[in-house]
């Protein structure tokens, strides 16, 4: 863990993490929710300081007619990051694109979009 003991998820969209909403980096114990939008997309919530909440909408592939929707995996992806431990700077790779790096199983996630939620 890092000095402050929090822990961190990092999310990057595979733009090249230089603009704004193009990467973003949230404490863990701030996930509040996930949830199925479409059949292809899944939306993860965290609660910011002000009491608005920042989201993750993940692209992926269309199994709700096989194995359920990727809500799941993906919601249990992100529990387990949140409580996994000892990191060594802290900080958990999620799913960034910019470097083909995802946690656990999420190879499926195919794209990602990061908004800031008044």
């Amino acid at each position: 863990m890092n000095k402050l003991g929090k822990k961190f998820m990092y999310f990057a969209d595979g733009n090249g993490a230089n603009a704004t909403s193009e990467a973003y980096a949230v404490e863990a114990g701030q996930l509040v929710g996930v949830k199925p939008k479409t059949t292809t997309t899944t939306v993860a919530y965290f609660m910011r300081s002000d009491d608005a909440k920042d989201k993750i909408t993940f692209t992926h592939d269309n199994t709700t007619a096989t194995t359920g929707h990727r809500c799941r995996e993906i919601g249990k992806a992100l529990a387990e990051a949140s409580n996994a431990g000892p990191h060594h700077d802290g900080m958990t790779d999620i799913a960034d694109l910019d470097n083909s790096i995802f946690y656990s199983n999420l190879k499926f996630i195919t794209a990602l979009s990061i908004a800031l939620i008044d």
